[in-house]
């Protein structure tokens, strides 16, 4: 799941995504950049290596892998720290790391392709598609007593978080990772009654299981399937996956947590993913797992507006309706938190900065972002024609990521 839920952001909305056409995009990364015509002060890099180390040095973090890309032209890739700090084995650029709630960009993705194909509108119910769908809706104070919904949850609802359906406790009581399937927990988690009317709110997570079902339903595909063949094998991304062969286990990163003031390791969801023998069960919010090159390889994508590798997965006109925001409520108390469909949208810079924002003020209005639990962390920046990704695998959120966000954009000149 993604760290904290961010209220009090000032909301200006640039353009989403590049305009230029595939031939005119990057399509590779270039990885002898030209610091002049990109207009970086290369020099001035030195201090995203200073923050990380430091931020190792004093047992803070266990270590931290960059990739920040300009113009397509990679000009800061790195790794920090070690892979497993008990055994001192050195982190390493194509290691693997945890991503949890990165997931859901890519499977949002996986459905506005099926959208592009015209298997569905954005604004159909979901019932329509899936007749187990509640139409009620939970009265405030009461366990027990329902009404009936002011409107049916959409389709857009579900991808912007904002359907109240909840995922705590599904009808039976039964746990995720008691289903065999998709289908079967989707069919059961979405007849519980929904916290609040579709559209009025927003709650985070249970919603991107259900759109992940809805990815096989219109494909006829798994999820995992429909992602590789569509997303994954065309953009060249290797070694992403919710499963893995046992040869892998070393390249994944340990993951860390802090406990008496000092970073050990946890292991976090060690249930089916990502080495379990039953493999049928993918979620849509979390469970990919990958390297840092290979999601930069799908958040290039999306700032080239839908192409990379020599192939387009979304037109230009989708990834800008993605990009929209879909749940500011004037006078509600998120009424200045942004969030289009698949990720969270940046408000631009403001005077003052809660300290528990999570965002930098340095990073441009309109760009998309969204995280993983265990810190693995995006920007995708038009304005820039930028990309920035910081990955650790250590919880809980130690604040590294809005400082590295200020030393990269402060060699911008």
């Amino acid at each position: 799941m993604k760290k904290s839920f961010i209220l009090g952001l000032t909301f200006v909305m640039a353009s989403c995504v590049c305009n230029k056409p595939v031939e005119e995009s990057p399509q590779e990364f270039d990885y002898q950049p030209d610091f002049l015509t990109l207009r970086v002060d290369a020099s001035r890099l030195e201090r995203v290596d200073n923050l990380l180390q430091e931020y190792i040095d004093k047992g803070i973090i266990p270590h931290a892998l960059t990739f920040v890309a300009k113009d397509g032209q990679v000009i800061h890739h790195k790794a920090f720290g070690w892979r497993d700090v008990e055994q001192q084995i050195p982190l390493q650029e194509d290691d693997i790391f945890r991503m949890y709630s990165q997931t859901k960009a890519v499977t949002t993705v996986a459905l506005m392709t099926l959208f592009e194909q015209g298997k569905f509108q954005l604004d159909d119910p979901v019932s329509k598609y899936i007749p187990e769908m509640t139409d009620q809706v939970r009265v405030e104070g009461s366990d027990t007593e329902t009404r009936k919904a002011a409107s049916p949850v959409l389709i857009r609802h579900l991808l912007s978080h904002t359907s109240g359906i909840t995922g705590i406790r599904n009808p039976s009581g039964t746990p995720p990772a008691e289903f065999e399937t998709l289908e079967a927990y989707v069919k059961e988690l979405v007849k519980a009654p929904l916290i609040y009317d579709p559209g009025t709110g927003w709650n985070y997570h249970p919603s991107s299981d259900v759109w992940a079902y809805l990815v096989e339903y219109f494909s006829g595909k798994t999820l995992q399937e429909y992602v590789r063949e569509l997303i994954l094998d065309p953009l060249g991304i290797k070694d992403m996956a919710y499963y893995y062969s046992p040869e892998y286990k070393e390249r994944f990163v340990t993951i860390y947590s802090e406990v008496d003031g000092k970073i050990a390791p946890k292991e976090m969801w060690s249930g089916r993913y990502p080495f379990g023998d039953d493999r049928r069960y993918a979620a849509g919010g979390t469970g990919l797992n990958g390297t840092i090159e290979g999601y930069a390889r799908f958040c290039q994508m999306i700032l080239n507006g839908g192409s990379f590798n020599g192939h387009r997965i979304l037109g230009r006109r989708t990834l800008d309706v993605m990009a929209k925001d879909q749940v500011a409520h004037p006078g509600s108390q998120d009424a200045d938190f942004h969030f289009g469909l698949g990720y969270q949208i940046y408000p631009g810079e403001k005077t003052s900065w809660d300290v528990l924002s999570g965002f930098s003020p340095m990073v441009s209005a309109g760009a998309l972002s969204w995280g993983g639990m265990a810190n693995t962390d995006y920007i995708v920046d038009p304005k820039e024609n930028m990309i920035i990704l910081l990955y650790t695998n250590r919880v809980p959120d130690t604040r590294v990521w809005e400082k590295f966000l200020n030393t990269v954009y402060q060699a911008l000149y």
